[in-house]
């Protein structure tokens, strides 16, 4: 089996994943690669992050630059930042032969603070001061830089597909999910309108893994499916194919947390609320009251009743983190014959304590109710 090696000097793409393996290995929610579209010009941005040490959570967006960057960089990011309304800002670079002083001044005078990588190969020694912790895991960058990487070969598979399938129906319909999840609900202004856009997106893409597994054997996509075909259920659990539910499921499951995730900031935003606390970016804006109807009246009562009842645990805020963990670290499994070692680790990686692991995997079917259960035993089949 060939192993794959990560670059000790990330460049391109693979530096803001480094550069964003660092901010999720000190416990932030991290949302990247989320692309605005206005009219033919396309817009990405490189990394937000969430951090849920406080309430309402403080949120920052950062921009990453490995080659050639200037001036005009500083004022773009400082406009996404008004566009957003997300107050604080962070631009990492190398360093290069630039004006650095006068653009450190510029940038403070910005708002957004300004990090120089001088030595490619050991940025996050760059950055523990900002980062304000002691000492970042190496094993945890290598291993998060090795889950985006898998992330994004991923999704450059499913564009592959797409394009030289136009006639398979699955790929669009993937993609379409997809960028709607990740990006276009991103820049709903109101928090009670982007947990309900969330959720109606959600809800227009019912089963979608079943729909896939069905086409794969050569039926209509559109056809009524609750389930995985059993075949392609055993070849893609029991034998780990690289088929296309690994696409769907992915998918799928990035859905749920974003609705996880933002229901959580809602929540959150009304204890702040509450308590009198104000909160000035696009997440946790000053809802307006017909928004706030809107997410009361239309989201299913399963969903309302499920958010109010994890609300009562005591670290449901930090679950968006927790599930991020768990699902592109651990890979959405627990190793039975190892359990205790497994939730100290959760506990360490996610600040929620050993006693709360629990409730943190118990909280997914709350969300989202499924007939018995999402979690299965494998044994015997398994042989992890």
């Amino acid at each position: 089996m060939a192993s794959i090696n990560l670059p000790k000097e990330p460049k391109g793409k693979e530096f803001e994943e480094y550069i964003s393996s660092l901010f999720q290995s000190r416990g932030d929610y991290i949302e990247r690669n989320v692309v605005e579209r206005i009219t033919e010009e396309v817009f990405e941005l490189d990394i937000i992050t969430t951090d849920y040490s406080s309430t309402p959570p403080n949120i920052k967006l950062v921009e990453v630059k490995s080659g050639d960057w200037g001036y005009p960089d500083l004022f773009k990011l400082r406009g996404w930042m008004d566009y957003l309304k997300i107050s604080k800002g962070i631009f990492v670079v190398k360093k290069e032969n630039k004006d650095i002083n006068l653009f450190k001044t510029i940038a403070q005078e910005l708002s957004i603070e300004f990090i120089i990588i001088e030595d490619p190969k050991k940025p996050k020694d760059f950055l523990y001061d900002f980062l304000h912790i002691d000492i970042i895991d190496d094993a945890d960058i290598s291993t998060w830089r090795s889950s985006y990487w898998v992330e994004r070969n991923l999704l450059n598979l499913l564009t592959h597909k797409k394009k030289s399938n136009p006639d398979i129906k699955r790929y669009n319909v993937l993609d379409e999910y997809y960028c709607k999840v990740n990006s276009e609900t991103f820049f709903t202004e109101n928090i009670y309108e982007k947990v309900f856009n969330l959720y109606s997106i959600f809800q227009k893409f019912p089963r979608i893994s079943a729909k896939c597994g069905n086409e794969i054997n050569g039926n209509d996509f559109d056809e009524d499916c609750n389930a995985l075909p059993t075949n392609i259920y055993e070849d893609t659990y029991y034998k780990a194919s690289n088929n296309d539910i690994q696409i769907s499921t992915f998918i799928e499951h990035r859905a749920r947390l974003a609705i996880l995730k933002n229901a959580i900031d809602y929540r959150l935003y009304k204890i702040s609320e509450n308590t009198h606390k104000t909160q000035d970016n696009i997440f946790l804006k000053i809802p307006q009251t017909n928004y706030e109807l809107k997410l009361s009246d239309l989201l299913p009562t399963s969903f309302k009743e499920g958010l109010n009842s994890i609300s009562q645990h005591k670290f449901f805020h930090k679950y968006p983190v927790f599930w991020q963990w768990f699902m592109w670290i651990f890979g959405g499994f627990i190793l039975l014959d190892y359990k205790d070692e497994e939730y100290k680790i959760l506990s360490e990686k996610t600040g929620i304590p050993i006693n709360e692991i629990q409730n943190a995997l118990e909280s997914y079917q709350i969300l989202f109710p499924r007939d018995g259960g999402w979690f299965i035993d494998l044994s015997p089949s398994s042989n992890i």
